[in-house]
């Protein structure tokens, strides 16, 4: 053989040249991918630990979050809770003492009229046995009840500060003597903790007839532990997610709340982790460290399971407490989606690799055609996952397997289709959350519908938000007994609401009480999705055939209030529908109370203004029926006097006419206290002429100057309306010309057909935002305004002074 016939012939050499090409390139190639695979493999590990770490941290910030804010609400709530009760409370006795004395005044003598009151007083009680009267006598300084500790009544003033070392009673006679009522802070010792003071608010109220001032008070500290206790009670009962958890301790380490009650009282510092780490030394180094807050991680073992759980906590501090808050749940999920995602790169490593060498050792003239066509393919379905994941977002539409060539694509086309599934499942929960807050938020909105189209409206919106074809709203009495049907809804074949055959509001016994009964009986929620129903075909209340049932009761105060109930779901019913329905039901139920308490309250409101006007004409009449009159006939005797002593003493008779003149000015003045208290002048001149008179008094009291603007029809308002206007502007007007020192005062008022305006403006120095809360006298006149079916409103002037705004259609 010669040495031309050992070279490469022409013809295979494209062959080898393609061999060394494909060898090289399949070097390359593999390099590459490996490398692209293996960073592509390591971000997406550590995309999935920080997003599962924000979501971890984030959450955990949320609960840790909803704890402090639970705490702030409730010592928000603090001051105006005891401002609240011991104004109650000291109310309370004072109508008491009230009622005593109008009922016995002309039996008894004060002495044993105060001796009834404080044996009434007495032995009341409140807050745990703390909340106690007392009261004593103004001109004598003397205390005639204390409650709490009877070896201090019957001491006078400066043995009571000798022995207390506070002048308590020197500090409520003064707010007596400014305000006649008012708050009263101060620290006072606790009879079992003798030689320690503690801060304590009272309100005291002064009762006239017996020259009182009755009082009660409330310590800040009582207040502030039954909030402490609240807070335990509610964050023991916390838990998040699959097994997340809040537990606290206070800056010592003692644990002071967790689920698991054994470790209640034990140290944090003596909880460690699987490997031995102090992770409860650490949490307590975070909570008093200057941030008063971290993150700690560590690895717990289960012994029930044998497994290793990595968890992640949330510490934060509550300073004002001294004590620290900690949100922890297991990182098992990320965990998990960590060996889910390695393996899943390794499965398509080790195909994507024996595919190569596959395709590599096949016959080189077939794998460009091959390379080819499977590139086609790949083409083929990435372009069909693009277009996808370009429609998601505005389409439900799925991938059909049959499209795809590859198995990868198949599972990457399940997993679409099931994030499409997902996607319809949220939508319709968050659809459901959506249009419970909407019922709620319509439901407030209802408040001149009666109690029955409220049942009718949330039972039409359970109905709808569980799916079913009827439902029913049923009343559980407070024995838990009977029970009433109070709302019965279903939809007939168009979907539309369908007549009922059951009587509403009829009672029976809960053992007769059918779905609602059995609810009530059993004391849970029911949840039947295999119901054959009973011989008659329909079980009450329903009217149809049940193939599936779902029934919930409502607990207030520990027993069931309201049962509700739905029915034949084209899909099984599960918790979370008990859940919608347990929340839409209770807010209703807080709205049902809350609408009660405000009838309640308005009817309370009406009955006090008839009894303070009562009480007021009948000290008015007395004024001017008996002191006036006696007034008048000293009056004519001593000008008979004056008369006769003209002549023989003109000296005697000149100081006789100054007694005169005094005698007349005080009928004048009880002339115009009487007016003031008993509107018999309201009712005779009109109000236009009452206000003038009123006019007149002010500017000769004070030096202001008044005018008034009167536009109304004669009659165009009653004797009712008239007085309640008459009472608003004169405290309006006495308001701003003793307490405001203004010196000009104009009063509009303008009655026509369906409204009523009046308006009270000044130029003085204003009301203090605080006055228009606490003031007496302006809360009678936001009732007198609310009497006449009218608003009131007081507000700054545009150049100073207040404005008193007086607005509505009023009666006539």
């Amino acid at each position: 053989m010669t040495a031309g016939s050992r070279r490469i012939s022409l013809s295979s050499a494209p062959f080898y040249a393609s061999l060394v090409v494909i060898f090289s390139l399949g070097l390359f190639t593999g390099t590459f991918w490996a490398i692209n695979e293996y960073q592509a493999y390591q971000e997406s590990i550590s995309y999935i630990r920080s997003n599962y770490q924000k979501q971890y941290r984030d959450r955990l910030q949320e609960e840790i979050g909803g704890v402090m804010d639970f705490i702030q609400y409730k010592r928000s709530q603090t001051d105006i809770l005891i401002e609240n009760e011991i104004r109650q409370k000291v109310q309370t006795a004072y109508t008491t003492a009230s009622h005593i004395y109008s009922q016995y005044k002309d039996e008894k003598s004060i002495d044993e009229l105060r001796v009834m009151v404080l044996e009434i007083l007495r032995p009341i009680r409140w807050n745990n046995e703390r909340g106690y009267y007392f009261a004593g006598r103004m001109k004598d300084q003397v205390i005639d009840l204390f409650a709490d500790d009877p070896y201090f009544e019957g001491k006078s003033r400066a043995r009571f500060e000798k022995e207390t070392g506070i002048d308590v009673i020197g500090d409520i006679i003064k707010i007596i003597e400014e305000k006649g009522a008012g708050l009263y802070r101060y620290n006072w010792a606790k009879p079992e903790y003798i030689g320690s003071s503690y801060q304590k608010v009272s309100f005291v109220k002064y009762f006239q007839p017996f020259d009182w001032f009755i009082g009660a008070g409330i310590y800040i500290d009582d207040m502030e532990k039954l909030i402490q206790e609240d807070v335990l009670a509610q964050v023991q009962k916390m838990h998040f997610g699959r097994d997340g958890e809040v537990f606290g301790f206070r800056y010592d380490g003692t644990i002071i709340c967790n689920r698991d009650e054994r470790l209640i009282g034990r140290s944090i510092k003596d909880l460690i982790g699987d490997k031995g780490e102090p992770f409860g030394e650490e949490m307590w180094k975070a909570g008093i460290s200057s941030d008063h807050e971290d993150y700690v991680s560590y690895a717990v073992l289960r012994p029930a399971e044998g497994k290793v759980y990595q968890k992640l906590s949330y510490v934060k501090a509550f300073k004002e407490w001294g004590w620290v808050f900690v949100a922890t749940m297991n990182m098992d999920e990320m965990e998990k989606a960590i060996v889910d995602e390695t393996r899943t790169y390794i499965r398509i490593a080790f195909k994507n690799a024996f595919l190569f060498v596959l395709l590599f050792m096949v016959a080189v003239s077939l794998l460009l055609l091959i390379a080819y066509f499977y590139s086609l393919k790949i083409k083929q379905g990435i372009s069909l996952f693009t277009n996808f994941f370009r429609e998601a977002a505005d389409s439900k539409v799925k991938i059909e397997n049959t499209d795809l060539a590859f198995a990868e694509f198949e599972d990457l086309g399940n997993l679409a289709n099931r994030m499409i599934d997902d996607r319809i499942q949220k939508e319709f929960l968050l659809h459901r959350d959506e249009l419970r807050l909407d019922t709620l938020l319509r439901l407030g909105m209802m408040e001149k519908y009666s109690l029955q189209e409220k049942y009718d409206f949330i039972m039409q919106r359970i109905v709808q938000i569980t799916r079913s074809e009827a439902g029913y709203l049923a009343l559980v009495n407070t024995g838990q007994t009977r029970l009433s049907l109070c709302s019965l809804f279903s939809k007939n074949q168009h979907g539309e609401a369908a007549e009922q055959p059951c009587q509403l509001n009829d009672s029976r016994r809960v053992e007769d009480g059918g779905l609602p009964g059995n609810a009530v009986r059993q004391k849970k929620a029911i949840i039947n999705n295999d119901c054959e129903g009973n011989d008659n075909g329909w079980i009450f209340p329903y009217q149809l055939q049940v193939r599936r049932h779902l029934d919930v009761p409502i607990y207030n105060n520990g027993r069931i209030v309201v049962v509700a109930g739905v029915c034949n779901n084209s899909s099984d019913y599960d918790n979370s529908d008990i859940r919608q329905m347990a929340m839409l039901l209770e807010g209703m139920w807080l709205h049902v109370l809350k609408t009660s308490s405000e009838i309640e309250m308005a009817r309370l409101e009406r009955q006090i203004m008839a009894v303070s006007l009562e009480e007021r004409s009948k000290v008015g009449r007395d004024l001017h029926d008996d002191l006036g009159s006696h007034l008048s006939g000293v009056e004519m005797l001593a000008k008979v006097l004056q008369k006769k002593l003209e002549a023989d003493a003109p000296d005697k008779a000149r100081q006789l006419q100054r007694i005169r003149n005094l005698i007349q000015e005080a009928i004048e003045k009880t002339r115009r206290l009487a007016r003031g208290l008993y509107p018999v002048h309201i009712i005779e001149q009109g109000l236009e002429a009452a206000i003038e008179e009123l006019i007149v008094e002010v500017e000769s009291l004070f030096y202001v100057e008044c005018t008034l603007s009167f536009n109304s029809p004669k009659d165009a308002i009653d004797n009712n309306e008239a007085t309640h206007i008459y009472y608003i502007i004169r405290e309006a007007v006495f308001n701003a010309a003793r307490h405001g020192k203004a010196k000009n005062i104009m009063i509009t008022i303008s009655k026509g057909a369906g409204h009523l305006s009046v308006t009270i403006s000044d130029d003085g120095d204003g009301i203090a935002e605080a006055a228009q809360h606490q003031g007496m006298g302006l809360h009678t006149m936001k009732y007198r305004a609310k009497a006449i079916g009218a608003s009131l409103s007081i507000t700054p002037g545009e150049h100073g002074g207040t404005v008193v705004s007086l607005a509505g259609e009023g009666q006539g």
